[in-house]
């Protein structure tokens, strides 16, 4: 069973105990997700399974897609509802209008600073181990780009925002930084992953599904049909399978990476566009 899982991950589980879970009910070998989402949170979790889990490192760098609902007013260390609480302030003076024109002026690129309470490492620490011990460490900036973000609905104190966003994009930070903005702080009181890549929530199966049998498996080629193919004649297909790169005549920008097809269509490996339309091998997977 060599595939991807759009697993609905539910409340109050992490992202590991959830992957060992799907792990366990389909019986596999090897078990992999493609992005935390944090313990409260819910929605789109990509689980690979068995010789999918090599290519985790190409699902991982795709969009995000999330629905939150931001509590204004609060700060907490944590930067969501599960914190200790760090600051109370009256949120009151809001508007409609300030709040959308404030969640507004985050679309785009911006320097975000990770919370100490996330997986990123610091010499090799995770940095939420090292909160728990109280220790608090300069976190250096990191550029997130912010593709779209609306404000869906306002029920002051509370709005909704629906956001796009890049690879690395903590949502409590983004949320912590619209309270910074506001001058009243904000925390997240509800996360939900709507979609990674065209991974969507509403093909997404949970775990009583999966115990039933009832689900989708998509192969190694179907996760990966965000990149484009190319079809190798015998030559290239001797060469690929052993790892040596050659030229090829379709242009690509380089950097691209291909989605590797037998002369028989069967899908063999990734590769990516070196200078001069080199095609260098990346991963093999047959």
């Amino acid at each position: 069973m060599d595939g991807v899982i759009n697993l609905y991950k539910h409340r109050d589980i992490t992202s590991h105990k959830a992957t060992q879970q799907v792990k366990e009910i389909l019986k596999a070998k090897k078990a992999g997700h493609t992005g935390t989402l944090d313990p409260f949170a819910e929605g789109v979790l990509l689980v690979c399974l068995n010789r999918a889990t090599r290519i985790a490192e190409y699902l991982s760098v795709l969009d995000k897609e999330y629905e939150a609902v931001i509590r204004f007013g609060v700060t907490t260390d944590t930067y969501d509802y599960t914190g200790e609480i760090l600051r109370e302030e009256d949120p009151s003076g809001l508007t409609e209008e300030r709040v959308s024109e404030v969640i507004h002026s985050f679309r785009g690129v911006y320097n975000q600073e990770p919370p100490m309470y996330s997986a990123k490492k610091m010499k090799g620490t995770p940095l939420y181990k090292l909160a728990r011990k109280g220790i608090q460490v300069q976190r250096s900036t990191e550029k997130v780009n912010i593709h779209s973000i609306v404000l869906t609905d306002w029920q002051p104190p509370e709005a909704t925002i629906r956001i796009v966003c890049s690879k690395g994009t903590y949502i409590r930070s983004v949320v912590h930084d619209i309270g910074t903005r506001l001058g009243v702080g904000a925390i997240v009181k509800e996360l939900k992953r709507l979609a990674v890549g065209r991974f969507r929530i509403n093909d997404s199966v949970g775990l009583d599904a999966l115990s039933r049998g009832d689900f989708y498996l998509y192969s190694i080629d179907e996760a990966l049909s965000h990149l484009p193919e190319i079809v190798l004649n015998e030559r290239e297909y001797r060469l690929a399978i052993h790892g040596t790169g050659f030229r090829i005549d379709t242009y690509f920008p380089e950097g691209t990476l291909l989605r590797l097809k037998s002369p028989a269509g069967e899908f063999i490996g990734i590769a990516k566009i070196n200078k001069e339309n080199f095609l260098r091998i990346d991963k093999i997977i047959v």
